[in-house]
Order: structure tokens, then sequence, then C-alpha cells
């Protein structure tokens, strides 16, 4: 997968022109009224946006959020943007119309249902760890597993690099931890990707 550089973050090929998009898009349609979009920054929780760059999506600080990013609070209750019970979420048609799977992105598909893992618990620095089986003939980048918690619906994407065909190993990750408390996150499997999601899921590239 290419990368570039875009605002000095290093991202996919492809990102910057979503980031951008994003930035013409500045409502939100809930239950047929539009409401201004937060930046990033702008949210009631502190992510820290003068310092880095969005964990999930980018930006930079005063920028809106790509749609669907994990980090984007929604107008209307304050809760997550992409999780909360509002109804009726568009992002304006944002975005070009999904290309089908090319044969590299079905397999990629079918090795992630091989894939199989369980949370094992949490280190003492507050990350998750999961023992994960690579039931496949391939390897991936990444795994994504869903994580929720309150007002958070989002998704941690393990680093499953180095388990080849037929191999487990224990990884970690972050989950959130700057968010909420070990005890509050539950873990729960993802579905599987379509051409219209693909850019949700690592397996595919990350950001």
């Amino acid at each position: 997968m290419k990368r570039v550089t875009f605002q000095g973050v290093e991202m996919k090929a492809g990102w910057p022109e979503r980031i951008l998009a994003a930035q013409a898009v500045t409502t939100l349609s809930i239950a047929g009224l539009e409401h201004p979009r937060i930046r990033y920054g702008d949210e009631s929780e502190q992510l820290a946006a003068g310092s880095r760059p969005c964990p999930d999506c980018k930006v930079q600080q005063g920028q809106f959020h790509v749609p669907s990013c994990d980090l984007e609070e929604c107008p209307s209750c304050g809760g997550q943007a992409i999780g909360c019970d509002c109804a009726s979420h568009s992002d304006g048609g944002a975005g070009n119309s999904a290309r089908p799977f090319s044969r590299r992105e079905l397999e990629i598909v079918a090795a992630r249902q091989l894939f199989t893992w369980r949370h094992t618990g949490f280190t003492v620095d507050g990350d998750a760890t999961f023992e994960v089986r690579n039931g496949s003939p391939s390897e991936l980048p990444f795994l994504s597993v869903g994580v929720r918690g309150p007002n958070l619906r989002g998704v941690a994407w393990l680093t499953v690099s180095d388990i080849g065909p037929g191999q487990h190993m224990v990884v970690q990750h972050d989950c959130y931890k700057d968010l909420v408390r070990p005890e509050e996150v539950e873990f729960f499997e993802c579905p599987d990707p379509t051409p219209e999601t693909r850019d949700d899921y690592w397996e595919f590239g990350r950001p």
C-alpha cells in the first residue's frame, strides 16, 4: 500500500483527498435537522488535539473529522457520532461511490474470517491484551476488533503482521484507555467489511 505525507502526517495514498472532502461537509443531518459538525479539538472530551492529529482519521486541530471517524462527537447528544442513538446521521453524500472489491481484497476478507481472537486481560499500563490465532493461509497487517463502552463505539486495530499461518500470539492495544476505564470496555467481533466500509478496516491498509 503506497504511503504519502500530508500536513506532516504519514497516511495511505488517497486519504488526503478524504480529509479535504470532509472539510466541505459542515453539518450532520439528524432527524431532519441540520446540525453544525464539531471540529477536531472542540469536543467535550479532551483529545490532546493541540499536540497530535486525530488518532483515527488523521485530521489536524480545527478541521472536520473524516465521516465515520470513531472520535467525531455528535452535535446533538454529545456522544460518539457513529455510535449514538440519534436518528438519520448523514454525511451529506461526501465521498465517492464504492468500487467493488478487487481479487486481492476478496482474499483479505476471506483470510480475516479465519483469524480468531479472545481478550485475555489488561497490562499494568491499561493496554488490552488479546490472544490471536491465524487460521488462514496468508498474513494480515492488522485485525479489526470492535470496542464499546460508555459513549463510545470504536475499533481497535491489532497488529498481527508477525502471526503467520497456523500461528498464534498475544498482542496488546491501548483500546481508548485515555477515554474509558478497563472495567467499562467490551470487545466484540466486527462485521465483515463491504466495499462501502473498506476504509474502516486496516486489514486493507491503515489511514
